[in-house]
């Protein structure tokens, strides 16, 4: 398995730019699947891929008053805190309830930064297998404080990383990214995974899925790890999806 824990981690951001350190924290006892709180190389790979993806967030009022970014799976934040200093948009982090304290903890060590560039990340529990419910928790990520209406708002950019290894991932996954994802043209769902032999079914199934909701691949690539101490032999693929041309605009909703 592929992870690393509490550091600080270089990020890039822009081309020809020098990395930005993006510190992560592992709170003690933040556990999921009795697996401690870790960074998954996934995570770093797409964070370090995203300025290189074409993804846009949109200027408009609307969305600068509300959260652009919805990553899925978090896990440490690295990801989601990494696109919301990219983009310049507020983002929410979901994940299990008992993950979220650690995803609250590194929004929290990374504040200086955020707050420099007037960004605000919240953490959230989105049940997959319920998609339609999105709860806000409270600054430590303890306590739920309020719910989303998912007719009021849809993000333009969604984010997974190494959250496809088990044979309900590609159907629960799928569903909560077409009920969330804005029915935009530009609206994109950027997700990472290490392409492992145990989980190639698995990601052939969600690429399926993906599919058949309504979604089209418009860019994807492989990274090795260029890093030894992420010990993952597998390469890592990405892909950026978007809506297919007549689902766009389509079934209601705000983008």
């Amino acid at each position: 398995m592929a992870n690393k824990h509490g550091q600080t981690l270089d990020i890039t951001l822009a081309r020809g730019e020098l990395p930005i350190g993006i510190k992560i924290a592992e709170p003690p006892g933040v556990t999921s699947d009795n697996l401690p709180l870790s960074t998954w190389g996934a995570s770093y790979i797409l964070a370090n891929e995203l300025h290189t993806l074409d993804i846009s967030a949109p200027s408009d009022h609307e969305h600068l008053q509300h959260s652009s970014i919805l990553d899925l799976g978090a896990g440490t934040g690295l990801v989601g805190i990494s696109a919301s200093l990219l983009l310049k948009q507020n983002a929410i982090l979901t994940d299990l309830p008992t993950i979220l304290p650690g995803v609250a903890a590194n929004i929290s060590v990374n504040a200086p930064v955020l707050s420099k560039a007037g960004l605000e990340l919240q953490t959230g529990m989105l049940d997959w297998t319920d998609p339609s419910s999105l709860t806000v928790y409270s600054p430590d990520g303890v306590h739920a404080v309020s719910s989303i209406i998912l007719d009021s708002h849809k993000f333009p950019v969604i984010l997974a990383a190494d959250t496809v290894y088990d044979p309900d991932h590609p159907a629960l996954l799928s569903s909560t990214v077409t009920t969330w994802l804005a029915r935009t043209a530009d609206a994109r769902f950027v997700l990472c995974y290490p392409l492992r032999m145990a989980y190639l079914d698995i990601i052939r199934d969600l690429w399926d899925s993906l599919g058949e909701s309504g979604l089209n691949c418009v860019k994807e690539g492989q990274r090795q790890g260029d890093d030894p101490s992420w010990d993952e032999e597998a390469p890592y693929e990405w892909s950026v999806w978007a809506w297919k041309c007549e689902r766009a605009g389509s079934e209601g909703g705000k983008g």
